[in-house]
């Protein structure tokens, strides 16, 4: 009765280098199996669309399209001899915008971090801009009309300041205001991430020791929360680079000068998809740019 058991553990000892080689291999193809659908996706829907673009921006007009297909690269030529204005425009309203968010962020984040207890009720409240930039510039458009629901507050007040009314829409100010709002919660969301780094008793004792309020600010938070200040403006630069809405429903003619519209004018109504698609890698590299520079700055607070 000895034989067969000694058979059936030699058995097992052969057969066991076998699966153990099945396992080895069926771990290491796990890996890669599940990341398998995310490498197509990015390959078809990402970097395909990219090649594509860079393509058809090196073509005349809508040549690419047609059988005789003209390369040139006057596009690019185009756009800086006669819309660099709209390039400048573009980074400057981003640029109001973003230290519009800061002015008014930095203060914000401050108070959530250091003084609100429910504060993922307020992040939850926050990112109801993200959820459109159409929904807000319709809502914005509709609250500072002559004759909107905050009328006979914000009425008086534009008349001490000499404003008028007419000229409130349609302006740069309501643009980069609308702009900001928009990016808002990344400002705050950035900032706040890096305050909660800050020890509070460092702020104490800078009190204890006779430091006034602004030298608190100037020599403790700022120094210590610069990542997150620079996080937080690079990304709300980098998000409002590519606005379309907003300026086309809350800015005048010189507003809507924007590489955004301008791209959309070209490609859709002109049908120059080559210079369209020229605009669009110059507006993709410039965002580019900015988001890898506000990733790396963050720090771990676009995560917040």
């Amino acid at each position: 009765m000895a034989n067969p058991s000694i058979t059936i553990h030699a058995s097992d000892a052969i057969a066991a280098p076998g699966q153990v080689t099945t396992r080895r291999w069926r771990g290491a193809l796990v890996g890669p199996g599940l990341l398998l659908p995310a490498f197509v996706v990015t390959i078809l829907f990402s970097i395909v669309p990219l090649i594509y673009l860079i393509l058809v921006g090196f073509t005349e007009e809508s040549t690419f399209f047609t059988h005789h297909r003209v390369y040139t690269v006057s596009n690019y030529r185009v756009i800086w001899d006669r819309y660099l204005p709209h390039v400048v425009n573009t980074i400057k309203l981003a640029v109001y915008s973003s230290v519009f968010d800061l002015v008014f962020g930095y203060p914000f984040a401050y108070i959530l971090i250091r003084k609100v207890r429910y504060r993922e009720l307020v992040r939850t409240a926050m990112t109801f801009p993200l959820f459109g930039p159409l929904y807000l510039a319709y809502g914005i458009s509709y609250i500072v009309l002559p004759n909107g629901p905050l009328a006979p507050v914000l009425n008086p007040i534009l008349d001490f300041l000499g404003v008028e009314v007419t000229t409130l829409l349609f302006s740069t100010p309501m643009t980069v205001i609308g702009m900001a709002i928009f990016t808002f919660p990344f400002m705050v969301m950035n900032v706040g991430t890096a305050l909660s780094n800050v020890d509070p008793t460092l702020e104490e004792a800078a009190r204890t020791l006779g430091a006034r309020p602004w030298q608190v600010f100037t020599r403790i938070l700022f120094p210590l929360s610069w990542s997150g200040i620079l996080a937080g403006f690079l990304m709300c630069f980098g998000w409002n680079l590519g606005v379309f809405v907003v300026p086309l429903l809350l800015g005048g003619i010189p507003q809507q000068r924007v590489l955004s519209l301008t791209l959309y004018q070209k490609g859709v109504v002109q049908f120059d998809y080559g210079l369209a698609s020229a605009m669009g890698i110059v507006l993709m590299v410039l965002a580019f740019g900015v988001t890898w520079l506000s990733l790396k700055f963050s720090r771990g607070a676009l995560g917040a």
